[in-house]
């Protein structure tokens, strides 16, 4: 296994450097093009899911946390909730017929976490222009999928939700404008709550787009901790119990941090014609 050596929190530093520094002019018109048609695709396909199996429950339980005015939910205008709780039904509801875009190298679906959270943000703290919500939204996938794509071993755990939390921490310190210190902080209570079991994928539980609604969750929580002054863990990410030691068997992360610079992971996303595994799309195209 490789790690990163600099800046001195390691992948960590290297993630929030460029989620904070990727200026709106260096992202081309394939990016921005892309980024525009997946926020679309992520929105539709989050309201087809709020009349899914589970979507009502969810909701029901979201709701008995507590009523809010901050954020909307997907399929529901007359609901509003507390951001984060938006947060959580409306990741549920993208991912929940798996009818959401995949990153196939990376094994990732980085949208749902990611658009969920930027969307009760922006909701809760904004109003953000156009170019600030795309860009964060783009250096979000951007290292959810840098995440995936440094894994060298089969996967064990459910990478949309793991590696999605980083993703949309990173996404909303940008939106937020956050400084450095405190986005590396957000990323530390990222780590403390990352989680995602494969076990509900062998025996098809509704525990999947579960895991990706409390990504989403989570990271708003992240970064409210790391904005009131709670110091977090430096090394998230490559430290000896950082992210990639404790999810991934093994794991190179020299080229994505090569990349990172010029390469904008939202352009090798996928669009779902049909709203199942990402195995099956074929077969049925072929139908």
């Amino acid at each position: 296994m490789t790690a990163a050596a600099e800046p001195a929190e390691g992948a960590a530093g290297a993630f929030i450097d460029h989620a904070l520094g990727l200026a709106w002019a260096d992202i081309g018109p394939d990016a921005r093009l892309a980024a525009r048609t997946f926020l679309h695709d992520s929105l539709c396909v989050g309201v087809a899911g709020s009349v899914a199996p589970n979507a009502e429950a969810i909701l029901r339980v979201a709701r008995m946390w507590g009523e809010g005015r901050e954020a909307s939910v997907l399929g529901h205008p007359d609901i509003r909730l507390p951001a984060p709780s938006a947060a959580f039904v409306n990741a549920f509801q993208i991912h929940c017929q798996e009818f959401d875009c995949v990153h196939e190298p990376a094994v990732l679906h980085p949208m749902a976490t990611v658009v969920a959270a930027l969307r009760a943000e922006a909701e809760r703290s904004g109003p953000y222009d156009g170019e600030a919500f795309l860009a964060a939204m783009i250096v979000g996938v951007d290292i959810a999928v840098a995440l995936g794509l440094a894994a060298t071993t089969p996967l064990r755990f459910f990478r949309p939700a793991t590696a999605g939390v980083y993703g949309s921490v990173a996404a909303l310190a940008r939106l937020r404008g956050l400084d450095r210190a405190t986005a590396l902080d957000a990323m530390g209570y990222g780590l403390a709550f990352a989680s995602g079991t494969m076990q509900a994928h062998v025996e098809g539980k509704p525990a999947l787009p579960v895991q990706v609604g409390n990504a989403a969750r989570s990271a708003m929580v992240a970064v409210d901790l790391a904005v009131a002054g709670l110091k977090g863990p430096q090394r998230s990410v490559d430290g000896p119990f950082g992210y990639l030691s404790l999810f991934e068997a093994g794991f190179d992360l020299g080229p994505v941090l090569r990349d990172l610079p010029t390469v904008r992971r939202i352009t090798e996303v996928s669009l779902k014609p049909f709203p199942t595994g990402r195995a099956a799309q074929g077969g049925l195209v072929a139908i």
